[in-house]
């Protein structure tokens, strides 16, 4: 999920000129890159250590990309998909509702199926994974991070789980937009429910196409912060930083990935 904030850095593009298919291009278009081999694992990791499907997945941020919601959607019974731009949701819902043969998130569905135990996956393997996420992802919703209820009041505390990748971290080259951000999509997640974040680490603007967009400059110690900050159970809180020093050419040299449980409120006797 991206915005359209103007940035004081002329070298830093707004989000009028972002283009889908450039960011499709940069990241997801030839190979599954070392970075998304390690936060896809994370994630799938983080997911089946918890022995049970949820109820109610949100990714946030999906940008025009379905490899998390194909690694999430064995794990949940229905999964939303949210964005701020239109342009993003677009190449999402093309392809569910593409058929079978549509080819281009099959390297990603063989590498989740790899993550979870099957070395070989074999092409009716990928197609199940593919037909299960196709059935699973329920909605597709323009939403705005910055809005205190990004997807409006009913959905305050609505989602068991909640997924986000490079979105929150990029809306704004601002710190405190960040903050303010992971604080209104985590108040979506209810008691007890499972968030999962990738970050660019230590990034103040990234490369898509020919063009940088903002990075939120974020530190291991700001993530953990934000996450105690917005009721996650301290001892539940993992922060990890995965070097991939071959990505310097796109602006960052780091990812951070992160999970926790929000605490559970306690009743008054």
């Amino acid at each position: 999920m991206v915005d359209g904030i103007t940035n004081r850095n002329p070298l830093v593009a707004d989000y009028s000129e972002w283009r889908a298919r450039d960011y499709f291009q940069t990241y997801y278009s030839e190979v599954v890159l070392p970075d998304e081999q390690a936060v896809l694992a994370y994630q799938i990791d983080v997911l089946r250590a918890a022995r049970a499907r949820f109820g109610r997945g949100l990714e946030y941020g999906c940008g025009p990309t379905l490899h998390r919601a194909i690694a999430a959607s064995r794990y949940a019974f229905r999964i939303d998909m949210a964005d701020w731009l239109a342009d993003n949701l677009a190449e999402a819902r093309t392809w569910l509702c593409a058929d079978d043969d549509a080819p281009e998130w099959k390297r990603f569905t063989r590498y989740v199926l790899a993550c979870e135990g099957h070395t070989r996956p074999n092409h009716r393997k990928v197609l199940q994974r593919e037909a299960l996420t196709r059935k699973v992802v329920r909605g597709l919703y323009v939403s705005d991070a910055r809005l205190r209820q990004p997807l409006g009041p009913s959905r305050e505390e609505f989602y068991d789980l909640i997924i986000t990748g490079f979105c929150i971290d990029a809306i704004s080259a601002d710190p405190r937009v960040f903050r303010r951000c992971l604080r209104n999509v985590t108040s979506m997640l209810q008691p007890g429910g499972t968030f999962i974040i990738h970050a660019l680490h230590q990034c103040k603007a990234y490369k898509c196409g020919d063009r940088m967009f903002p990075g939120s400059n974020l530190t291991i110690d700001t993530m953990r912060e934000c996450m105690l900050e917005n009721g996650f159970a301290n001892s539940s809180i993992d922060v990890q930083v995965i070097p991939c020093p071959d990505n310097r050419q796109y602006g960052y040299s780091g990812i951070l990935t992160a999970s926790a449980r929000k605490a559970t409120k306690t009743r008054r006797g």
